[in-house]
């Protein structure tokens, strides 16, 4: 479509083949394809040797280059001229659909170096009628702008409301007629809307492709994940599904008939799991335990679900997403870490009970006893020994601290000599100081050595024998000789207690490398014996419940309701037990937020309601306005809660429960007060007690397992507080729950100290 000819003559030419040119623009397989055919057909018109094309960017604020004829493309690498600019020509030009006409220096500080030259708008929209001849020098033009004017304007004022949307101009090195002007300038508002279409098209493109590699990546990562991952709609129905769901929940065409049937029992049980959630959980997170089959290898697998409902578009509307995690070796590690624990508690009871025995003994005997290692340096003695051989606080006699060491001198010899020879026992004289007074005492050192199971001398015992009265009573000696025998023999019997004790500590080195492997048995067995059955009968119990297996008589559904109910109790009963083993075992975690307490105090209402309701008690609440957001554990927290509003409710006949929180200071008092049967004050130091119900009568009226207020205690240590407990036998019972506003971050070891230092366990006879 290029040629020669005079500037008129190409005019004419364009205005002629226009109607192909703006076809050819129409077909171009891109938007710089028809943008550059565009730019080079104008120049090519216009006669310009170099020519712009500034289009507008995606954010829609500023003219950038999107084409160029003839520039060096390092002089244009950073144009860009932003279109809350009004005082610019090439934006009053795009804006207002007018051209443009300046110097060349009118450009040269927006790195954009031509001579004379024009800017022609390219509006967005389509628009009618054409532009009208107007040379006219605007004084809201920038002074560094001097000396441009507007060429072209358009002939109807809608054209400027068009125009306040543009989306490119070009710039044209030269300066045509008036009437060469107006032909180029409507060219370039015909080409305009064709050209934005073109870059459209290419944006929704290049939108499109990242979709699909996004699309793409989301499946490769979701698929990479070890958890399976559901999504369902609100009929529960499987919509999306990672490689690890489908490995539980999908059938295969290959399958045998007993993966087919562990596939159906999982669905069924995830959905059943899903339908509880949904009607328990609301639009909140909510994270329980499932247990599934393993259809490969046929064994149990126990899940920790986290689901919650997709937000979004209507197209979501009940549907919720689920991520499985396998907790089954978690769970087992834990029962194994508490079994282990407890024979290491055992274990360092038996040594404690030995220490104080070996202690006991040695602080009832009369003579001066010390223990000694094979350097002959004092590891133990008695307080006999002690008036010898160490200085009492705050002693300052120079003459007393000669005497003792002195003696600690003489003492010291004798034992080292003792050590470095063959023999095993030695009875020798030595005269010691009697520190306080200056007295000399002589002393008959009786000392053995304590072999190890190498017959190397492990340890080496002295006991020291006064022989004052000796020297003047002769009957005295006697007793005190037949003494000393005696006392070699309590002497042997407190090295046996050492070697044995050496032996045990032996033993149990070796018994705790079996601990791995007896508490991986037992927990296998308890996971196996007592949670995978009472999971079987709750979810086939509730599928039955739900008309799965057919429709039930009456009297089936009672005793199936029944069933359900007893199991549920049962699993809670177990529940409890194997919280209070995680709390000792210091396996408890704590999560600790930022927790509105109002919002908390709430749920919990929410939740008693209905049992309170059923009991037709009445139920207050109340919490002061000054009470701030704690950093806490929101779930503890809430299970403290829970637990004593159902012992009030249990203990409560008629009446009222109430419930009010208030800031003291830097902590916050929760109370729980009920009019309930009371306890009596000789049972308050008990109720805490594990296992411990006040009533204990094989008649007794009111059930548990004694778990519940010890429980309570300690996770209220966990969480930094204290329970304090006022009773009026017959009235009721109040419950103070006092917790920081901060609960500190504890480790795991101190959480333990915590939780069990001075519990004393739980009522589950009357008390509220």
């Amino acid at each position: 479509m290029s040629g020669g000819g005079n500037g008129a003559m190409r005019m004419g030419a364009l205005q002629t083949e226009l109607p192909e040119l703006l076809a050819a623009l129409a077909e171009a397989p891109s938007f710089a394809a028809a943008s550059a055919l565009f730019l080079q057909e104008l120049a090519s018109a216009a006669r310009s040797p170099r020519a712009l094309l500034l289009v507008l960017d995606r954010t829609g604020s500023a003219l950038q280059l999107g084409q160029q004829i003839g520039f060096d493309e390092k002089e244009l690498s950073a144009v860009s001229i932003a279109l809350d600019d009004p005082g610019h020509p090439l934006i009053v030009s795009a804006q207002g659909l007018e051209a443009v006409g300046g110097p060349g220096e009118a450009l040269v500080r927006d790195r954009i170096r031509v001579g004379r030259w024009i800017s022609l708008p390219l509006p967005q929209a389509q628009i009618r009628g054409g532009p009208v001849l107007r040379h006219e020098k605007r004084w809201s033009f920038d002074p560094r702008f001097a000396g441009c004017e507007i060429l072209l304007t358009p002939g109807d004022a809608r054209f400027r409301r068009v125009g306040r949307s543009p989306f490119a101009v070009a710039v044209l090195e030269g300066r045509p007629s008036d009437r060469q002007i107006e032909d180029v300038a409507m060219s370039a508002l015909l080409a305009g809307p064709i050209l934005a279409r073109s870059a459209t098209v290419d944006a929704l493109s290049r939108s499109s492709a990242r979709l699909d590699e996004q699309h793409t990546l989301l499946t490769a990562i979701i698929n990479a994940l070890p958890d399976p991952i559901i999504i369902t709609d609100a009929a529960n129905f499987l919509v999306v599904q990672n490689s690890r769901a489908e490995g539980l929940l999908t059938p295969r065409e290959r399958d045998s008939e007993g993966r087919r049937r562990a596939v159906e029992i999982n669905n069924l049980l995830f959905s059943s799991f899903l339908s509880k959630a949904v009607m328990t959980g609301g639009a909140k997170a909510s994270a329980r335990e499932l247990n599934l089959v393993d259809p490969d290898e046929g064994t149990d697998l126990l899940f920790e679900v986290l689901s919650r409902p997709l937000p979004g578009a209507a197209a979501l509307d009940g549907s919720h997403v689920s991520v499985l995690r396998d907790v089954t070796d978690l769970k087992r590690a834990s029962i194994e870490l508490e079994r282990q624990f407890q024979r290491a508690r055992l274990t360092e009871q038996d040594t404690t009970r030995e220490r104080d025995r070996l202690n006991l003994i040695l602080g009832n005997v009369g003579d001066p006893i010390l223990v000694t290692d094979d350097q002959a340096k004092i590891i133990l003695m008695n307080p006999q020994a002690e008036q010898l051989f160490e200085l009492p606080d705050g002693a300052r006699d120079r003459q007393q601290v000669q005497r003792v060491r002195s003696n600690d001198t003489k003492f010291t010899t004798l034992i080292s000599d003792f050590a470095i020879s063959p023999a095993t026992e030695r009875r020798e004289r030595i005269a010691l100081l009697q520190p306080q007074r200056g007295i000399e005492l002589p002393m008959e050192v009786i000392a053995g050595k304590i072999m190890n199971e190498r017959g190397e001398p492990q340890a080496i015992v002295s006991v020291l024998h006064d022989l004052t009265q000796q020297v003047e009573n002769e009957r005295l000696y006697q007793e005190l000789k037949k003494f000393s025998a005696e006392l070699e023999d309590r002497i042997r019997l407190a090295t046996s207690d050492l070697e044995a004790q050496n032996m045990k500590l032996q033993w149990q080195s070796s018994e705790l490398e079996k601990a791995y492997r007896l508490k991986s048995e037992f927990l296998a067995s308890m996971s196996h014996e007592l949670r995978t059955p009472i999971n079987a009968l709750i979810g086939y119990a509730a599928l039955m419940l739900d008309r799965i297996y057919g429709e039930l008589t009456p009297k089936q559904e009672e005793g199936l309701t029944r069933i359900q109910a007893s199991s549920e109790h049962l699993l809670a009963l177990i529940n409890d037990i194997l919280d209070l083993a995680k709390i000792e075992a210091g396996k408890m975690p704590v999560h600790l937020e930022h927790a509105p307490l109002r919002a908390i105090i709430q749920e919990v209402a929410a939740q008693i309601e209905p049992l309170i309701r059923t009991r037709s008690l009445e139920f207050t609440y109340r919490v002061d306005g000054d009470v701030p957001a704690m950093l806490t554990d929101r779930t503890k927290l809430k299970q403290i809660l829970l637990n004593l509003l159902s012992n009030a409710v249990k203990f409560t006949h008629a009446g009222s429960i109430t419930m009010e929180a208030r800031l003291q200071r830097e902590e916050v008092e929760i109370a729980v007060t009920d009019t309930g049967i009371g306890i009596r004050p000789e049972h308050l130091d008990v109720i805490f007690e594990e296992f411990r119900q006040v009533d204990q009568s094989r008649t007794r009226e009111y059930g548990g397992t004694g778990l519940g207020l010890s429980i309570t205690r300690k996770l209220i240590a966990l969480l930094g507080g204290d329970i304090r407990v006022m009773s009026t036998y017959g009235e009721g019972t109040t419950f103070i729950v006092v917790l920081p506003v901060r609960s500190p971050t504890l480790s795991m070891q101190e959480q333990v100290a915590r939780a069990v230092i001075g519990s004393a366990g739980e009522p589950s006879g009357p008390a509220s």
